[in-house]
């Protein structure tokens, strides 16, 4: 499905805010886990949510959402200030929807993986929610998208975001056939093969190839035959990969075969890695006791991976045209 005028809108309206336009395109992309009720925990008369989580067992703080903006109401529809009315499931105002992040953790895990699961999941929504809220944009996430419609969509999204902040006069192709580029054009192993993106200036040099790839996983051989005859005819030409892949993050920084690679959201990357690493046991509230702490260790854990943005990558595109 090609962008809509409110996709266009939305980015133009947040072109040099990088953890903006992060959120618009993931709050495009991304499916509901099913874990989001997870989220509703029960309570004790007279018990706070923190007392909850904490007889629960729970990997996240409800801190975490409440400093998002999410507000808690007990069984009986009184909002948790500071305690519950009465005993019961509690809800929350907006409804929790979680985003289905892991795909190593089963819908039926139980027990740790569990626990890591839907801990992570919440975390990185809370920090979704702060994102939009504090901006005030307004986005009807989808609530199930079929895989290739999540990888074209963010294409589509990528492609838009770079044109709109690279130089006037540079082009974002998409599936340009590689015999049109010059250095493979008269090649007879080439084939029928296109690339993905490629980032032209305004004097039409090739500065760069890019991939988009949503998730890791998916489609690395396809990847890999457009890459052979690029890396082998046009060796000057570096190829960078754009990802939006959260628990195979790590090795894409350190083994992507990609000259450079990029993250969507590297510094939620870092938190719901965080997250994820919390031993059985061990208290959230704790070790973040806010959501602006878990950001902030976050992005410290990002730049410790090596997690480079879409702003980064503007950056490093604009710096290519220097380069003579």
């Amino acid at each position: 499905m090609p962008l809509t005028t409110e996709h266009r809108q939305l980015i133009d309206s947040h072109l040099a805010d990088a953890e903006a336009i992060s959120a618009v395109i993931f709050g495009f992309c991304w499916s509901d886990s099913v874990l989001a009720s997870a989220a509703n925990i029960n309570l004790n008369t007279a018990e706070t949510l923190d007392q909850a989580a904490h007889r629960h067992g729970q990997g996240w703080n409800p801190a975490w959402l409440t400093n998002a903006g999410f507000t808690a109401y007990d069984a009986h529809g009184t909002e948790i200030a500071p305690t519950a009315a009465i005993a019961g499931p509690m809800n929350w105002a907006p409804a929790v929807r979680t985003f289905r992040l892991d795909d190593k953790v089963a819908d039926t895990a139980t027990g740790h993986g569990l626990r890591r699961r839907v801990a992570a999941e919440i975390a990185v929504l809370a920090l979704w929610q702060q994102a939009v809220a504090s901006r005030d944009i307004e986005l009807e996430r989808p609530a199930v998208l079929n895989p290739n419609t999540r990888g074209a969509r963010f294409r589509d999204f990528l492609i838009y975001f770079l044109q709109r902040r690279l130089p006037d006069g540079w082009q974002v192709r998409h599936e340009v056939p590689l015999t049109h580029i010059r250095g493979l054009h008269m090649r007879r192993d080439v084939g029928r093969r296109k690339s993905d993106i490629l980032i032209i200036d305004e004097g039409d040099r090739l500065i760069a190839a890019l991939s988009s790839k949503w998730s890791w996983r998916s489609d690395r051989g396809t990847e890999a035959a457009q890459m052979v005859p690029l890396t082998r005819y046009r060796p000057d030409v570096p190829y960078a990969l754009a990802t939006a892949e959260f628990p195979r993050a790590g090795q894409v920084a350190q083994e992507s075969v990609e000259d450079r690679t990029y993250h969507l959201c590297p510094g939620w990357v870092g938190a719901w890695t965080l997250v994820n690493e919390l031993p059985a046991g061990a208290s959230p509230a704790d070790r973040w006791p806010d959501l602006e702490s878990l950001r902030q260790e976050g992005s410290t854990r990002a730049e410790a991976m090596t997690l480079n943005g879409l702003d980064r990558l503007v950056e490093d595109l604009r710096n290519s045209g220097d380069i003579l």
